[in-house]
């Protein structure tokens, strides 16, 4: 039977009916054209027409049914007067969010259909979540997604390209739902290590008041927070490889203070003579600086070691003895293990071992004195084995700061990768403690602000000795560099002549002429021309007198005494020093020398102990120092021993 025109109608409208309150239910758009992104969401606007739906029934069943018709007019002009407010205020707030969506959000979905081609236009939209703060990238990915042929970079680029900046993606492709979330990259906050810190700034004294007995301040690290260090258990030693410029002075005297601070006692070794010479008059801070004077030095350790020894005793018998702290502060370590170890060749006796045994002191108060508080801080600007005596001392320093310093030296005391650069920089150090390394600024001040803090503290807090149980080595006076001392060139057919005061004044305040001899005319000191008056005679020759009554150096006074004192017998290295004494400069190892090669020098008086020694007027004679020649430049007496005497190879001829 043929359909009619009317059931066609009926069907298409039933039809149109039935989609009309599907779209009308359901939160769909009630026409074909789609939505505009960026407005309510779909179960806002099922929510809103189920609203208007139960609003129109309740109408009607009340204006028709009930017939209270006031109640309905009075009911919607309240509904109205609440809605239209607030819909204008939903629609200008949702503005942003439109502008979001038409702006970024539809560009990037449209973007996306190289890299998901599986999905349409509607899809790709809903896949893309990004908030208005735009604080992240959500991408829903389809099933089965990995990012072949370059899609996860293609992403990451598109990320980066619409929002700007870097950002960092974190893949979820092994569990459903599959996406990837997108993050924009923290910039790092780079901390970096002041130029400069002042000792007195007020951050740098509230960290060194905080600290507890035992405890230092390094420096400041790049964080602007002080670095606190102990000085007990395994870092009790404390050992410094910073080149020259790098601020060790300055840390020296930072340290040395707050030492002070603790009522500690310091020994000082500083063959530069500058780095801590400004405690000098601090007490309980004993200083060897002097250079010429390394056997003060040697003394200074031994002693130190001995001080171990005896504490070390007094704990065993009292395991609850607390020891105020003793500090070995030893500065340019490397010039002193040379200096020390050529004083030892010089001093030493037949039977004494090769190697310098100074280190061995070093090596006890390294191994046994963290226990009695006794520590020691070794400052180098190159941190070699060798520069501690070849002894495995190296590795006891648990606590090293680094500065100026290159890749092999790095290599060297830490031997770990990658080297780290350094930074040449006065002060600049790199503090390292098992396998934490912090950068550092020393505090600095100047020395006589040090000085006299260090002296303050001293009166207020005051200085024991009660756990001192000897007394730092005395320092023996100053010895006057050769180059400042008033001598004759040495070996030579000259004879020495007196010196009086008023020409070593006057000899203080004059320099050398360009091109004459250092050993003809030297600079020299008022205080040395006290001296020389003291050693030498000034009175001239009277007629017929010998010469060698006229100018005579005191040496031969004590050397021409009556027959019947015997003679003094010395080493070599002993008439060395005793030369030096009397402004004569005699190398021991010139002496040791000569002894070897030459046929004639004098012989010695072996002694019960299998050692040769001379008299210090047999060795004056073979270098004609004591004892003149007469003008055609032949000898006028003979040696000791009954031959001629003999020059050095470099002897000048007589003029």
């Amino acid at each position: 039977m043929a359909r009619s025109e009317l059931d066609r109608q009926i069907d298409e409208g039933a039809e149109t009916a039935a989609l009309f309150v599907g779209r009308f239910l359901s939160g769909a758009p009630l026409s074909e054209q789609a939505r505009a992104p960026g407005g309510l969401a779909r179960w806002q606007h099922v929510l809103l027409r189920l609203v208007l739906l139960g609003w129109a029934g309740w109408a009607v069943w009340t204006w028709w049914w009930l017939e209270d018709h006031e109640r309905v007019i009075w009911w919607s002009a309240g509904a109205v007067g609440v809605l239209v407010p607030l819909i204008v205020v939903v629609h200008i707030r949702g503005g942003a969010r439109r502008r979001h969506m038409q702006a970024l959000v539809v560009p990037m979905s449209l973007a996306l259909k190289e890299t998901m081609p599986a999905w349409d236009d509607a899809q790709r939209l809903a896949a893309v979540s990004i908030p208005l703060d735009r604080s992240f990238v959500k991408i829903a990915l389809p099933d089965g997604w990995h990012g072949q042929d370059g899609h996860k970079e293609m992403l990451r680029d598109l990320v980066h390209a619409r929002l700007g900046g870097r950002w960092s993606g974190e893949w979820n492709l092994k569990r459903y739902p599959f996406y990837v979330l997108f993050q924009p990259q923290k910039d790092k906050v780079v901390y970096e290590v002041p130029d400069r810190v002042d000792f007195f700034a007020p951050e740098v004294q509230d960290a060194i008041a905080k600290c507890r007995p035992g405890q230092l301040v390094l420096g400041i690290d790049d964080h602007a927070d002080a670095l606190i260090k102990e000085m007990t258990g395994e870092s009790a030693m404390w050992g410094l490889s910073v080149g020259s410029g790098g601020g060790k002075s300055s840390f020296l005297q930072m340290i040395i203070t707050q030492l002070v601070a603790q009522r500690a006692t310091v020994i000082g070794i500083d063959v530069k003579q500058s780095s801590i010479n400004c405690f000098k008059d601090v007490p309980g801070v004993h200083l060897y600086t002097d250079p010429g004077n390394i056997g003060d030095m040697r003394a200074a350790i031994s002693w130190g070691a001995r001080e171990v020894e005896a504490r070390n005793y007094v704990k065993q018998q009292n395991p609850s003895k607390e020891f105020d702290r003793l500090t070995l502060v030893l500065e340019e370590g490397n010039e002193f293990g040379d200096a020390s170890k050529e004083w030892w060749n010089e001093n030493k006796e037949k039977g004494d071992p090769a190697s310098d045994p100074i280190w061995g002191d070093i090596a006890s108060i390294m191994r046994m004195g963290r226990h009695v508080n006794v520590t020691i801080i070794g400052v180098f600007q190159d941190l070699r084995e060798s520069a501690v005596g070849n002894r495995g001392l190296r590795n006891m320093f648990r606590l090293l700061m680094l500065g100026n310093f290159n890749a092999n030296q790095w290599k060297m005391i830490v031997n770990t990768s990658p080297v780290p650069e350094s930074v040449d920089k006065a002060g600049r150090m790199l503090v390292i403690e098992g396998n934490r390394r912090v950068w550092i600024q020393v505090p600095y001040a100047d020395p006589a602000a040090f000085s006299e803090h260090c002296l303050k503290l001293r009166k207020e807090r005051g200085y024991s000795t009660a756990d001192l149980y000897g007394s730092p080595p005395a320092r023996s006076p100053q010895r006057l560099p050769s180059l400042l001392q008033v001598s004759r060139p040495l070996f030579t057919k000259e004879t020495p002549q007196a010196i009086g005061v008023a020409e070593a004044a006057d000899a203080a305040l004059e320099r050398v002429p360009a091109g004459q001899s250092r050993n003809e005319e030297e600079r020299f000191t008022s205080e040395e021309a006290e001296r020389c008056s003291e050693r030498f005679t000034s009175e001239p020759a009277s007629a017929g007198q010998p010469a060698e009554a006229a100018g005579t150096p005191a040496l031969l006074e004590k050397e021409e005494a009556p027959a019947e004192e015997r003679p003094e017998l010395l080493t070599l290295a002993e008439v060395s020093r005793r030369f030096a004494e009397h402004g004569v400069e005699l190398n021991p190892n010139t002496l040791r020398t000569h002894k070897l090669r030459r046929k004639d020098f004098p012989v010695g008086v072996m002694q019960d102990d299998g050692k040769e020694r001379f008299t210090m007027k047999v060795i004056a004679r073979y270098y004609d120092l004591a004892w003149p020649r007469d003008n055609s430049g032949d000898a006028t007496e003979e040696s000791v021993d009954g031959s001629p005497d003999h020059l050095s190879e470099n002897a000048e001829p007589a003029e």
